[in-house]
């Protein structure tokens, strides 16, 4: 029911990540190098920090916040335990007032084994006592241990309190003891400040370099694009819809940006954090590592799972946008038939159905997000509830500090950050390759009109041979067959013949718009085939059945393809076909705009305009293609009149359907189904009284 317009195949999807295509869009990001050098380095810096600041948690809380000393129980029994100890720690150790008891202070106990550590407490050889230590430098510290003699203990240089004693101490005497500890933990506060900061001018850097490589690449990209569309023949766009090539050059290519700024970087940078942090894990606590990675197995086997079931229907929703985007431009492009024919109403309902078919397929797509999401949300905190009670069990049992505990949790929020944005980075990537696909089918479009290897340049005098030209479209129906003649220099040849002769198709085939495939052109004696393509197209001036005038001023479009203005020759081109006439009543005269297409003008007015801009271009070749058959018989007079000038000294053919405007040329010649039947005057064609004569005589209603 539904024409495509080339649409259905946005519904195409290729991999999700294809390599080929990457080195392929790495060609246009070398020129660029620096800048990307400069962001992938600043990524790893800022990975490197994002890292250090749950380390520095762990170090403010095992270092000032919750520092202890344990006491240690030699019986000097001489057990191996006892010697192992005093052989790792002999000079670590402080003695107590009581003999056998010693104080291992808080940087020792770090450094300790856990596993040593579980079997010295077992071995009775650490109490569980845990104590202050400290060494007094401040006056306020010496005051404390004038003020509470019974509370504290010296030893040698360094002073120490009973953590359960510390209760007795009064609330600002409790803040002068812990004042290293609480000025500590402030450095490491204003480390943390200054990392944040320093990261967040380092992520302006990166992302501004990142814009810059990456704007720059898809101009590159879409003048690239640009630049080979408008090389390709006319063929190529008979067989694209125009819509479909604006979104190459506009959403494809969007795409690609969106995809090498927002994910490309922000993958490289998961990446670097989720080996960082498995580093980090494993370095803190081997086994509480393991066991966090525990549900590692099953978010992959899931993410495979949903990446299966996004793809699919993220297919499916591009399909449904291209019936949609079909369907629309079909409607308001025939709009004024759908307002006559009172289609409003029907058109409306296939609207409702395709338009509640691609709200199924969004909600699919929602119904799967919906599920995968939580659910990894579900062990992310599982996991976390896991390093909870098995972390808070081992930080009892002093196997770890509460640091690492609070780092672990830390780092695991982090590990499962990136696959939560799994999601939007996989609609991303697949979207963009998509796009990166099509874009480079373009780009791999032959020119199927290939310049000569020594092109001839040069002004022409206007000879003109076609030589037994043959032709087709599609490589199997001839449209022209076998088709001769000749044009002199300075004569005009008229050329006429029913609907689909071959008219246009000859003329096409002589501006170059398609290869023949058969047969010789000679301009000059010389193949058009070896002259330059540009060249040959500016010795000839064309006025088209269709005038198209684009979005500027009436000037702008006179001296289309002229980057200098000049004035005086563009009012007398205008003077010379009588469009002057109607340009001076317009408010604005020469510097009206005309709108796209010429939307304000009449039909009359965009034809005498395109004689204008022919006359103006001054080409040696005239080629008219239907030129008055749109125009009022004043309209078509003033064109006659302007023709006359028009055609001083050119070489001209044309084509009419309208007789009595070609039987001025100095010849005429009738194509019938691809052929050549008649040439002649028109005085001689009709004494004849073949396919002409008929054609006059049906025209003018005379049997």
């Amino acid at each position: 029911m539904y024409a495509d317009f080339g649409y259905m195949e946005e519904g195409k999807l290729g991999k999700p990540y294809d390599l080929r295509l990457m080195v392929r869009l790495g060609t246009f990001l070398r020129r660029y190098w620096l800048l990307m050098s400069l962001s992938l380095f600043l990524v790893l810096v800022m990975a490197f920090l994002d890292l250090v600041i749950p380390y520095l948690t762990k170090e403010a809380i095992d270092r000032y916040i919750a520092p202890s000393a344990r006491e240690v129980i030699l019986r000097r029994d001489g057990s191996a335990e006892e010697v192992r100890l005093l052989r790792q720690f002999g000079k670590s150790l402080i003695p107590m007032k009581e003999e056998g008891r010693f104080l291992l202070p808080p940087e020792a106990l770090s450094s300790m084994d856990r596993r040593e550590a579980t079997l010295f407490q077992r071995a009775g050889l650490l109490s569980e006592k845990r104590y202050y230590l400290f060494l007094p430098q401040r006056p306020e510290e010496e005051a404390l241990l004038t003020k509470y003699p019974a509370s504290f203990e010296r030893s040698g240089p360094y002073c120490f309190i009973s953590l359960d004693r510390m209760k007795d101490l009064e609330g600002e005497d409790r803040l002068h003891l812990r004042g290293s500890d609480i000025e500590g933990v402030l450095h490491l506060a204003l480390l943390v400040v200054f990392i944040l900061a320093l990261h967040f001018g380092l992520n302006f850097v990166q992302v501004y370099a990142m814009e810059m490589a990456g704007q720059k690449m898809v101009h590159d990209l879409r003048m690239k694009v640009f630049s080979h569309l408008q090389n390709l023949p006319i063929s190529f766009f008979d067989r694209n819809p125009v819509g479909r090539l604006v979104t190459r050059l506009t959403n494809d290519i969007q795409n690609v940006h969106e995809m090498f700024t927002s994910v490309l970087i922000n993958l490289f940078r998961d990446v670097v954090l989720l080996v960082g942090i498995v580093i980090i894990l494993l370095h803190l606590h081997r086994e509480m590592a393991l066991i966090s990675f525990l549900v590692v197995p099953l978010i992959f086997i899931t993410t495979l799972f949903f990446s299966r079931l996004a793809r699919d229907a993220f297919r499916e929703i591009r399909f449904k946008i291209a019936q949609m985007n079909s369907f629309l431009q079909e409607n308001f492009a025939g709009i004024q038939v759908v307002q006559l024919f009172r289609r409003e109403e029907v058109n409306g309902k296939q609207f409702e159905k395709i338009n509640e078919a691609h709200c199924l397929a969004n909600m699919r797509q929602i119904s799967i997000y919906a599920f995968f999401v939580p659910f990894v949300e579900i062990l992310s905190s599982g996991a976390t509830g896991l390093l909870i009670w098995y972390g808070g069990g081992r930080v009892i049992q002093e196997a770890i500090s509460l640091g690492v505990l609070v780092a672990f949790l830390s780092y695991i929020r982090m590990f499962f950050q990136p696959i939560r944005d799994l999601s939007e980075k996989y609609n991303i990537m697949q979207s963009a390759m998509a796009s990166l696909e099509r874009i480079f089918g373009l780009l791999d479009q032959e020119e199927e009109i290939h310049p000569p290897l020594s092109p001839v340049r040069g002004t022409v005098r206007g000879n003109i041979e076609f030589q037994q030209v043959s032709f087709s479209y599609n490589g199997e129906d001839r449209v022209l067959n076998e088709v001769s003649f000749s044009v002199r220099e300075g004569e005009t040849i008229a050329i006429v013949g029913a609907t689909g002769a071959g008219k246009t198709s000859l003329l096409s085939l002589f501006e170059r718009f398609y290869e023949l495939e058969e047969g010789k052109i000679l301009l000059d004696g010389i193949d058009i085939r070896e002259r330059d393509i540009s060249d040959l197209r500016s010795q000839i001036g064309m006025v088209m059945q269709d005038t198209f005038l684009f979005a500027g001023d009436i000037e702008e479009n006179i001296r289309l393809g002229d980057q200098e203005s000049d004035g005086a020759r563009i009012k007398e081109a205008a003077r010379a076909v009588n469009a002057d006439k109607f340009i001076e009543r317009l408010a604005n005269q020469y510097q009206t705009r005309v709108g796209e297409g010429g939307e304000v003008l009449s039909a009359g007015q965009r034809q005498l305009l395109a004689f204008a801009r022919a006359l103006y271009a001054n080409p040696k070749i005239l080629i008219l293609d239907e030129a008055t058959s749109h125009v009022d018989p004043e309209t078509e007079r003033f064109i006659q009149e302007g023709l006359i000038r028009l055609l001083k000294g050119r070489t001209a053919i044309v084509i009419a359907h309208r007789l009595s405007t070609i039987q001025h040329a100095d010849r005429i010649v009738v194509l019938h189904k691809g052929r050549v039947r008649e040439i002649g005057t028109h005085s001689e064609l009709m004494a004849m009284e073949g396919l002409y004569y008929r054609l006059y005589q049906l025209q003018y209603g005379r049997s």
